[in-house]
């Protein structure tokens, strides 16, 4: 998983370069055809919750592993696969590695905060907003997974993959944590059965 991971940061940097071409080659010079910025956008809006989810685990002293909440994600996902005609396996997969990228955010923020010179969040923000915000892009996540099911089965998800994360970390300018965090939260989208 971990190779796999690096593979798809060095597939991302390079794409980048070559995302240009991939537009030409497309139909029309677009990239309609292996467009995944929806999804991969509202990967990187699901991610940036972790920073709210991490501040409020810190003043708690709450553990960064919570299995009951994950749980209840990976059990509502499901649910949401079935009613899209999914593949309720390959929908956990998928928020399996949502839940990993936003842990991995989230003690990289705690290294950083408890660093020497770290500067932790003050105050304590309420998660019941954020997770409702969460499930709000879980659903959103779910309804691009079914949108874009025949490209992320197909040939042509990993360039489309490194495309859209190349344009969406640029959109959203993600710092070198974030960027992690994104790659490893789409790890497994390319997996569709």
């Amino acid at each position: 998983m971990r190779i796999r991971s690096l593979l798809i940061g060095i597939a991302v940097s390079a794409t980048a370069l070559l995302a240009p071409t991939v537009a030409q080659a497309a139909p029309g010079g677009s990239v309609g055809a292996v467009d995944l910025t929806g999804l991969t956008s509202a990967i990187a809006d699901r991610l940036a919750l972790a920073d709210t989810v991490a501040a409020s685990k810190w003043a708690s002293g709450a553990a960064i592993d919570d299995p009951v909440r994950e749980q209840v994600v990976l059990d509502s996902v499901s649910l949401l696969a079935v009613e899209r005609e999914l593949d309720p396996a390959y929908v956990r997969m998928v928020f399996r590695d949502q839940i990993e990228a936003s842990k991995t955010v989230q003690r990289g923020l705690f290294e950083v905060w408890s660093s020497p010179g770290g500067m932790p969040p003050s105050g304590s923000p309420d998660l019941g907003p954020v997770r409702t915000a969460i499930n709000a892009l879980n659903v959103v996540i779910v309804d691009q997974l079914a949108a874009q099911e025949t490209i992320l089965s197909g040939g042509f998800c990993l360039p489309g993959l490194a495309g859209s994360t190349a344009a969406t970390i640029g959109v959203k300018q993600l710092d070198p944590l974030h960027i992690a965090g994104q790659i490893q939260a789409e790890t497994s989208l390319c997996d569709a059965p």
